[in-house]
């Protein structure tokens, strides 16, 4: 597996944290330190629609979700860091 380094700390991340998270960019500490700014991914859900073009009707399908990464976060831990 290719060493993959914290956008903080710039140290490398534990095999064991790019195994359970792949998409991950912190360290194990750096991704506790996140927590307060909202986690390192927000969760967005979107609810299919089933209604015909110009319908007034309102039809809804299945949900799919996707985890986007949390930017503002990012920008605070990283403020935080650079002050310490």
């Amino acid at each position: 597996m290719k060493t993959r380094y914290c956008q903080i700390c710039k140290l490398p991340i534990d095999a064991e944290r790019l195994e359970v998270v792949p998409e991950t960019r912190l360290c194990t500490t750096h991704a506790h330190d996140i927590q307060k700014y909202g986690g390192e991914f927000k969760l967005v859900a979107e609810q299919e629609r089933t209604n015909k073009a110009g319908s007034l009707k309102r039809n809804y399908g299945a949900v799919s979700t996707s985890m986007i990464r949390n930017e503002e976060a990012m920008r605070k831990l990283r403020d935080a860091h650079g002050r310490v």
